[in-house]
């Protein structure tokens, strides 16, 4: 109930961000404006990732820093050690030289790796294996700010959530990815059953690997926010480490029930982790592991986690992690499926002048028929398909490329005219080093950096077909002298 005065940092451009955040604090029935106004909320334009300035007359003596780049697997720009690490170390810079001597960051549960046995709250010195990138970035995150607390003399306060979902009365989250990928896999799952009666939906031969009494530990996001509030207003507890996860966190099999029940399936069973044929898996079983792999390891390795410091502050805060029965995870999928999972249709957006010159219209219009035509990956496959590729930023320039029985029949540039089977969208450094050969499109796919849309299943092998050709004719875009750019702009 306290006013205090927080200065937040959003990226640039910040009149975007801002409009952002006005957005987030309108959901939770909170006037942005008025706080503005009021002088409660100063909006500050900087970015981790590059050097910033915050005017030091705004007299910050506390720093959350919960900025993140929850990425599994690193990507071509650096993420998610470009923000976890580097950006905290700008950071730790800044408040070494402004005299900062108070900091709460936020870290996650899975710090530890590939923990055997209880987690506790404290410091690991340096598991031996991590699950994946971004485990490794937020180890690597809260040694830096661990060093700098012991140099400094300033008193450092960890909050490790768990696995972070949507707000517990209402589902509602701006983020799809985790504990979300099995949601959606068992959804695409469903949809391949469409016009099935009751028997065959009932009976999906789908072995998943993990072990039923295994738990997932899921938390609500405004659990996660309302304890760290407690913490920060709570300055005799600073210092310590609290584990912001679930106390009785449900099991493997209960979400897997829930899910069955929500999507009208059933026949899934756990195979043991040791026992688990990966070589040797049916289409049902390859789609949903392939949706699902980069979460593998939460039905796998799923570790204890003390909870002293956390039950502690729930005490003094009043604070209770409510239960996840089935109408609580009910909550989580009708808000994921209301969102489309958090995207809108890309068609539905108006593309800019077809006749604007684009840097990929080279790798559409000349690259793409002349090397299909040559192509063995194409002539093995010998598909008939009609996919859209939309190159997702402020130009929303689109192509449809029509195939047939494996060669490139039609390409054509623009929004309107041509009914595409599926298609993708994705940012243009993510298209350019996919058609360069050098992602895995299904790493793309699952980190959330590219949109699948239309018929999912025939996109996600299509996808591996695709990068099979890139990499049998991987493409560079060709360097264009200054000038020849000004003048095609100009045409």
């Amino acid at each position: 109930g306290r006013r205090r005065r927080v200065v937040v940092t959003l990226r640039p451009p910040l009149e975007s961000s801002l409009g952002r955040l006005m957005r987030l604090l309108g959901a939770l029935n909170v006037d942005g404006r008025e706080v503005l106004a009021r002088g409660n909320l100063i909006p500050v334009e900087a970015d981790l990732n590059e050097p910033f300035v915050i005017d030091p007359s705004l007299g910050i003596d506390t720093i959350l820093h919960g900025a993140a780049s929850t990425r599994f697997n690193q990507d071509v720009r650096g993420e998610p050690y470009a923000t976890n690490v580097r950006g905290a170390a700008r950071l730790l810079e800044w408040a070494t030289a402004h005299k900062v001597r108070r900091l709460h960051l936020v870290s996650t549960a899975y710090v530890r790796g590939a923990a055997r046995g209880p987690v506790a709250e404290r410091f690991h010195d340096g598991p031996s294996e991590f699950h994946n990138d971004y485990e490794r970035s937020k180890w690597q995150a809260e040694s830096l700010c661990r060093n700098w607390a012991a140099r400094t003399g300033a008193v450092l306060t960890v909050h490790r959530p768990s696995i972070v979902v949507g707000a517990f009365d209402s589902g509602r989250t701006t983020k799809f990815d985790g504990f979300y990928l099995s949601a959606r896999a068992t959804e695409l799952l469903s949809a391949r059953y469409d016009g099935a009666n009751d028997e065959a939906r009932h009976h999906v031969r789908l072995r998943l690997r993990g072990r039923p009494w295994e738990r997932q530990n899921i938390v609500p996001v405004d659990y996660v926010a309302r304890m760290i509030v407690a913490a920060l207003e709570r300055p005799h507890l600073d210092g310590r480490i609290f584990h912001l996860v679930h106390p009785d966190p449900p099991t493997n099999d209960q979400l897997r029930r829930i899910f069955d029940r929500y999507f009208n399936l059933a026949g899934g069973r756990w195979v043991d982790p040791e026992l688990f044929p990966k070589d040797d898996l049916n289409d049902t079983e390859r789609l949903f592991y392939d949706i699902s792999r980069p979460l593998e390891h939460y039905f796998v390795d799923t570790p204890a986690f003390a909870r002293h410091e956390a039950a502690a502050l729930e005490r003094a805060a009043d604070i209770i992690c409510p239960i996840y029965g089935e109408s609580a995870v009910r909550r989580l999928l009708d808000y994921a499926l209301a969102a489309r999972w958090g995207k809108s249709s890309p068609i539905r957006s108006e593309a800019a002048d077809d006749r604007a010159p684009h840097p990929l219209a080279d790798y559409f219009e000349r690259f793409l028929p002349a090397h299909v035509a040559r192509s063995a990956i194409a002539r093995m496959t010998g598909l008939s398909v009609t996919i859209r590729f939309i190159v997702d930023d402020a130009s929303r320039a689109q192509w449809v490329c029509r195939f047939e029985r494996g060669t490139l029949a039609q390409v054509s540039r623009g929004a309107a005219g041509v009914r595409e089977d599926f298609g993708y969208a994705a940012p243009p450094h993510v298209f350019e080093e996919a058609i360069a050969g050098r992602i895995d499109p299904q790493v793309v796919f699952l980190d959330g950096d590219a949109e699948v849309f239309g018929d999912v299943e025939r996109a996600l092998k299509m996808a591996m077909i695709l990068h099979a050709f890139n990499k049998e004719f991987p493409y560079e875009r060709p360097v264009v002298h200054p000038a020849t750019e000004v003048a095609c702009a100009n045409r």
